[in-house]
């Protein structure tokens, strides 16, 4: 009787904090660094002030209630640090941010923002699912790594901000990754079945190792950017690449079997290079008053043209593969000035002899 009594006041500590979750009701502000480590619900909207950290611990919960003031859909529950957020889970106990509704959709809740905080914000193993906006930065800096972001209105977005994002996952969200004014790293991510895959304008993009798939408009769109994009796979998109007016480099991608094209160039000036360009619906490559040279790309195996220039400047195209070197062969996979009126002139000549070697980079797994 006495061992079994000793053993069960041993035991109901443990079970009394695992019972009685942290709540926030309201409008409150966290002015004293605070440490999660279980379950939070916020039921309001809770600010981590200017120079607090909040420590979230592997494991940990954290719920938010619904509620839409004006009826639009969206939920205005929300995390709001101006401080510092560190939020770091590991593989096998990820940190939840997610509805505290029996039956969640996308939008019950705001989003996790940083605002003006410039500190050394992280998320590691964290999973961000039915929210407005998952992960949200302005006038921000933030790591986010080994993360899911899933059935979100907006797996992510931001606006000047410092963001890199690392080996995570932006899936089944309505868009789901978009930003403008930036400064942005993405790594060896997987972005797929959103509507639009990653969006952005006036920024400058480092995306090296991604896959970025069956999105339903475009796998990546980018205006008035300065852009790096190497060894990804852009692949089953309605577009894959599509980039207005920047300055930019794509080299040692595969662009494959994308509804519409390949790549798709509106001005600006680009490098495009080592790239695999096949199996897309309608061109490998629409070129439109841009600047910059296709070469050294496999461009064999696209649907009516490997190369539309719709455009009424010229086009670089020497040195690629076509499918075949004969010259009457690479004249009906290229549409230009020679087949309408009004466009310009594509040089191909000294087409390669044989298909580029292409290996595919390591992508990260599909959830």
């Amino acid at each position: 009787m006495k061992r079994w009594l000793i053993a069960f006041i041993l035991l109901l500590p443990a079970w009394s904090a695992a019972a009685e979750p942290l709540v926030f009701h309201g409008e409150q502000t966290l002015w004293q660094d605070a440490v999660w480590d279980g379950e939070v619900v916020i039921d309001g909207i809770l600010t981590v002030a200017p120079g607090v950290t909040l420590e979230i611990r592997p494991g940990s919960t954290v719920r938010f209630t619904r509620f839409d003031s004006n009826g639009d859909g969206i939920g205005e529950h929300e995390l709001f640090c101006q401080g510092t957020l560190r939020a770091i889970g590991t593989a096998d106990r990820p940190i939840r941010f997610t509805s505290a509704e029996p039956a969640p959709r996308r939008g019950d809740w705001g989003a996790i923002n940083m605002m003006t905080s410039e500190a050394n914000n992280l998320l590691e193993h964290s999973v961000i699912e039915y929210a407005y906006r998952g992960f949200h930065a302005h006038f921000a800096q933030a790591t986010l790594r080994d993360s899911l972001l899933r059935g979100n209105l907006r797996g992510a977005q931001f606006q000047e901000s410092r963001v890199s994002i690392e080996r995570c996952q932006l899936v089944d969200n309505s868009n789901g990754l978009q930003f403008r004014d930036s400064e942005v790293e993405l790594i060896d991510s997987h972005v797929a079945r959103n509507q639009w895959g990653v969006r952005c304008v006036y920024s400058t993009l480092t995306m090296r190792g991604c896959l970025v798939e069956e999105n339903l408009i475009n796998g990546l769109n980018a205006r008035e950017g300065t852009l790096s994009i190497t060894g990804n796979r852009i692949i089953g998109n309605r577009r894959g690449l599509y980039l207005q007016k920047c300055f930019a480099e794509a080299g040692g991608n595969d662009l494959s079997n994308n509804s519409e094209h390949g790549i798709f160039l509106e001005e600006g000036d680009v490098d495009v290079y080592d790239n695999r360009v096949t199996g897309n619906g309608r061109a490998g490559v629409r070129w439109l008053n841009a600047d910059g040279s296709l070469r050294h790309n496999a461009l064999a195996g696209n649907g009516e043209y490997a190369l539309i220039n719709d455009g009424a400047g010229p086009g670089d195209a020497r040195g690629n593969w076509w499918g075949d070197q004969a010259p009457e062969f690479v004249a009906t996979a290229v549409r230009d000035g020679r087949d309408r009126a009004g466009m310009g002139i594509v040089a191909a000549g000294d087409p390669l002899t044989q298909p580029i070697p292409w290996v595919p980079p390591t992508s990260p797994a599909a959830p």
